[in-house]
């Protein structure tokens, strides 16, 4: 249907879950309601008794005592002592007997014919509390009489608030009451260790889970779970640290808690809870722990009856809230929830209506603890649930951002290409330009000259001679400034020195070429070789034209912090003059030489230094930073 949950379960579903739940709950009540089958054969069922009972603040008994009434139903909030005599039959043989008591004490001492057979506890001492589950008493053969009936004496002590007495009880072979002993005993030590243990886990993990993420649901249960494991401790151990009767108002306590909270849990797991719901919990919770504090301290049993009674007056509450949700979604979880609620106040109804307020006698079978450790595994699932939405979550948002990414990828490779692209236009028009302006103010100015020359009428064709030479040499360095120099000066010194060797050997100079082993520049674009060539071709230009030399060094090395690359001529020519500039120098193209010079060398990011040779002429000194290695 639209609006309805993935897992909502179809409208005829609900139906059937609704019978089937109607129909458990008349089976459980009819089980409760079933007579218990006794034991057969050779053992005996014994539920009369001569008692002498001296209740605290009441006259004494002494008579005949029906063992199906509860001590706490006939003198409830009261302690006391007494002692129960019973004759059992005559034995024959080796084979020993044995007692089964349902439910005896608090504090037992068995005695069979004036023999102690079996001690639980010391008479009168509060600290322990046999009355909480069966025990069995070992009667020896050799005590028994084969002739004549065999006197039994059972003497207790009790304490206010507690169950205690001497319920029905059976007698009969040692082997066949064992067996029945060890199955109850089996049972029940199976079942409270399988709570205890599920019940502590899952309140770690949830308390772990609610430390990390602050969620309602994951607190209130850990602590709900929390006071069913107390509660269970209290239960399964017949002694326990805590002086009564604060041990039987704190068991209370944590019984009513663990009810309570596993409410609001059930509520909470299908939805927030409403605020008319949720002070209804609260003033519950308030409730229970005041009843059981005052019923324990005042000795007042029905308080705590009234406690049980408002809790389940509560637990309808969410019941109703958890059922109304579960049939109008038709949400899985909600009924689940609701089932496992339900059963847990059908249970709870029964343990109070045929157990408590009954005065059934006898430690009659109770299913509330049974029923609500079905929140465990609920409790389970639902954090398999939400933690498997939360990975499909992340999947589904995983693949939206590798789909987003991928489309970012593709947009950016697009944008990358484009740019790219635009870049090799630009680069390209740039280095038109650059060949343009090269040629224009290099071969161009050169051929203007040559023109203006060749326009007079008696031009020296020495002087022609030499601009044609200059303008040849203009367009052999545009065209080296394009070959491929591969980040390596050396190259471009050879080039530089196949150019120029035939003319400076031509004018009647010795050139010494020392260049050393230059690092790699990776910046040594188009643009650095026609600046360095520029600037060398003018230094040797002005050493042909104005110097008057014989012999140029030329060398190339790494300057000793290896930051930068020193090329350097020095001639053995004319010199300077007086104003500091090598003898003629600036001269050329109308005194712009040693300026062109500098601005290339500033447009590269060199530093250009003209100063006086040690052989008596001119020295130019160019020094082009290098990035130093810092290691392998």
């Amino acid at each position: 249907m639209p609006g309805e949950s993935p897992n909502a379960l179809p409208h005829r579903w609900r139906w059937w879950l609704l019978l089937a739940a109607l129909a458990a709950l008349a089976l459980g009540f009819w089980v409760s309601l079933r007579p218990v089958v006794l034991p057969g054969g050779d053992i005996l069922t014994i539920d009369h008794a001569q008692a002498q009972l001296q209740p605290d603040g009441l006259p004494a008994y002494d008579g005949p005592v029906d063992l199906n009434r509860r001590w706490d139903t006939e003198f409830p909030g009261r302690g006391g002592r007494a002692r129960y005599e019973v004759a059992l039959p005559p034995h024959a043989g080796t084979e020993p007997m044995a007692l089964l008591f349902s439910r005896v004490g608090s504090q037992v001492e068995v005695r069979v014919n004036g023999a102690t057979v079996h001690v639980w506890g010391t008479l009168g001492d509060p600290a322990y509390d046999a009355a909480k589950f069966p025990v069995m008493a070992l009667v020896p053969a050799a005590l028994l009489h084969a002739g004549r009936p065999n006197e039994l004496r059972v003497d207790v002590t009790l304490q206010p608030m507690r169950l205690g007495g001497l319920s029905v009880f059976h007698y009969g072979p040692h082997d066949a009451i064992e067996r029945i002993y060890d199955n109850h005993r089996r049972w029940r030590e199976i079942a409270f260790l399988v709570f205890a243990v599920g019940l502590a886990g899952m309140s770690a993990f949830t308390g772990a889970l609610w430390l990390r993420q602050r969620v309602p649901l994951y607190g209130w249960y850990s602590l709900g779970a929390l006071f069913g494991v107390l509660r269970i401790v209290e239960r399964a151990a017949p002694a326990v640290p805590v002086p009564w009767p604060w041990i039987g108002a704190l068991g209370a306590i944590c019984y009513l808690f663990h009810m309570v909270l596993m409410c609001r849990f059930s509520v909470l797991a299908t939805g927030p809870a409403p605020r008319a719901t949720d002070r209804i919990l609260d003033l519950g919770t308030l409730f229970s722990a005041a009843t059981a504090m005052l019923a324990y301290g005042l000795h007042w049993p029905w308080l705590l009856t009234l406690g049980l009674c408002a809790t389940a007056a509560v637990s309808y509450v969410c019941m109703w809230t958890v059922g109304r949700r579960a049939w109008t979604s038709g949400d899985r979880k909600a009924w689940v929830l609701a089932a496992v609620l339900g059963a847990s106040i059908a249970a709870g109804a029964h343990d109070l209506v045929f157990v408590r307020l009954s005065g059934a006698n006898g430690l009659h079978a109770t299913y509330l603890q049974h029923a609500m450790f079905g929140f465990a595994p609920v409790m389970g699932w639902l954090i398999a649930e939400r933690y498997s939405r939360t990975v499909a979550g992340f999947e589904a948002l995983n693949q939206d951002l590798s789909r987003r990414v991928g489309e970012r990828e593709r947009q950016l490779k697009a944008a990358f290409d484009a740019m790219r692209e635009q870049q090799h236009h630009q680069s390209v028009a740039d280095e038109r330009q650059r060949i343009m302006r090269e040629i224009h103010d290099g071969v161009g100015s050169q051929l203007v000259a040559l023109l203006n020359m060749v326009e007079r009428p008696q031009a020296d064709s020495r002087e022609l001679r030499e601009h044609v030479q200059l303008a040849l040499d203009e367009m052999r360095m545009a065209v080296d400034s394009l070959q491929p120099a591969n980040d390596d000066l050396a190259t471009v010194l050879a080039t530089l020195r196949y150019r120029l060797q035939p003319r400076l050997e031509a004018a009647g100079i010795a050139v010494a070429w020392e260049v050393a082993e230059l690092p790699e520049r990776r910046e040594l674009s188009p643009h650095v070789v026609m600046h360095v060539q520029r600037i060398l071709l003018e230094a040797f230009t002005n050493v042909l034209k104005h110097a008057r030399a014989t012999h140029i060094a030329v060398r190339g090395y790494l300057d000793g912090e290896g930051t930068a690359v020193i090329l350097q001529i020095a001639d053995n020519g004319a010199g300077f003059r007086g104003d500091a500039q090598p003898e003629g120098a600036g001269r050329r193209r109308g005194g712009r030489g040693l300026d062109n010079m500098r601005s290339r060398a500033a447009a590269i990011g060199a530093h250009l230094r003209i100063e006086p040779s040690p052989a008596g002429g001119a020295c130019v000194t160019l020094a082009l930073k290098v990035e130093k290695e810092t290691g392998p």
